[in-house]
């Protein structure tokens, strides 16, 4: 059997040294839907935002500089694995009203910016001022301006199993 023995002054990597994964596109998505119980209603609207095929790996909420924005999810290999900022909310409380929503905050069109989630029993309207006015609070405690605003959000109904989802997706 091979030893192998980590000291106190084994060399640390430096950030120069590592790589790391660049994102590169990015997409709103949001979506509601039905389910033969909560976790399937959650299934549905993944399915609905066309991102229910993929491993989904969740993110904070920082968005990178230079980031493409894309009108709808590219397609992808069923199983790949995608970064997300995802809010949702489930319910079985027929005829409960649930929302959730995601706010994305943008210093300029190359220099990132934050997302931030909420999700609740409320109307989308609501669901969206609350984002809205986290991200103002964000860019504000950073002292950075706010030059552009996103926000997607869904609303829901509930029947039976009911979810109502928001998402910043990104990829490579």
């Amino acid at each position: 059997m091979q030893e192998q023995i980590f000291t106190a002054t084994r060399r640390v990597p430096q950030f120069r040294e590592m790589s790391w994964l660049k994102l590169k596109r990015a997409v709103l998505v949001s979506a509601d839907a039905e389910g033969g119980t909560k976790l399937n209603a959650f299934d549905n609207a993944l399915l609905k935002a066309g991102i229910g095929n993929a491993n989904l790996v969740k993110l904070s909420s920082v968005v990178p500089p230079d980031i493409e924005w894309l009108s709808e999810p590219p397609s992808f290999p069923l199983g790949s694995v995608i970064f997300a900022v995802l809010s949702h909310i489930e319910s079985d409380a027929h005829g409960k009203k649930i929302s959730a929503a995601v706010g994305v905050g943008l210093c300029g069109s190359t220099e990132g910016g934050l997302i931030y989630e909420f999700s609740g029993e409320c109307d989308g309207e609501e669901a969206m001022e609350t984002v809205k006015r986290m991200v103002e609070e964000g860019f504000a405690v950073r002292n950075w301006k706010l030059s552009e605003l996103k926000i997607a959000v869904a609303e829901h109904s509930v029947e039976k199993n009911g979810c109502a989802l928001a998402g910043v997706v990104f990829f490579p």
